[in-house]
């Protein structure tokens, strides 16, 4: 597991910017979970035209809501709990 302390702005910026491709779940170190937001955002653009893409795009701006609220404990315990 990687031991470099991670930086809660840094954490908020790529949930904001990259959210939807999961990058702030890859920066914690929560690879399973990063997988997910990527393949729902896919999910979601390439159902769109059938008119159930918004399921798909619903459920992960979702996540990314509630990591917005979650991301202060995220990282706490991305670090180990030292912050």
């Amino acid at each position: 597991m990687d031991r470099t302390p991670k930086n809660l702005l840094l954490t908020y910026v790529l949930c904001v910017t990259l959210g939807l491709v999961g990058a702030h779940r890859f920066y914690l170190g929560h690879r399973a979970l990063g997988v997910v937001y990527p393949i729902l955002t896919v999910a979601g653009l390439a159902s769109a035209p059938w008119g159930i893409g918004f399921v798909f795009g619903g459920l992960v701006l979702l996540l990314c809501l509630l990591d917005l609220v979650r991301l202060p404990g995220l990282v706490r315990r991305a670090d180990g709990g030292l912050n």
